[in-house]
Order: C-alpha cells, then sequence, then structure tokens
C-alpha cells in the first residue's frame, strides 16, 4: 500500500497514529485484503469451475458404478443394496 493510500485511509476514517494505531492496523488488513482478493477472482473462480467439473465426473462415476451393480441384480448376492450404498456414499 502506497504513502497516499496509508494517508487516505486514515483521513477517511478520522483516525489518528497516536490512539487509533490498532485499528488502523485492521484497516489497512482489510483494503489488502480486498486487493488480494481482487487481483485473484480470476484464478478463484477457474479453480471452482474445475472443481465443480471434478464433481460432476464423480457423481457421474457413482452413478455408473450403482448402475453396473443394479443390472447385475442376482438375487442373494446384495447386488441391489450394493447399487444403494454407492449411491448413498455421494449424499454424505
Amino acid at each position: 500500500m502506497t504513502d497516499q493510500k496509508l494517508i487516505r485511509l486514515i483521513e477517511d476514517n478520522g483516525l489518528n497514529l497516536h490512539g487509533d494505531i490498532e485499528h488502523f492496523a485492521h484497516l489497512v488488513a482489510a483494503a489488502e485484503r480486498e486487493q488480494i482478493i481482487a487481483l485473484n477472482a480470476p484464478e478463484i473462480e477457474r479453480i471452482n469451475e474445475y472443481i465443480k467439473t471434478l464433481e460432476e465426473a464423480v457423481a457421474a462415476e457413482r452413478e455408473a458404478c450403482a448402475k453396473m451393480c443394479e443390472q447385475a441384480g442376482i438375487e442373494g448376492y446384495g447386488t441391489l443394496a450394493a447399487a444403494a450404498m454407492i449411491r448413498a456414499r455421494g449424499e454424505k
């Protein structure tokens, strides 16, 4: 943060450095945090989209496994129960 920005932050909030240094430090930290978030917003959005894609792929794979178990539904071998348990894992 530049000197000018620091001075403006002090003036805009009616502070003086003798009694308000702790409050001022919090304001500076908040301003720096906002700047970091703004600078990284595109990257954060890209990562969130990637996570969403991965979650969708995992859900699709889970459903494919559950369907395979159902289709193999041989009575007495618990395949229908296995399909239900596979789907339940996605609900946690």
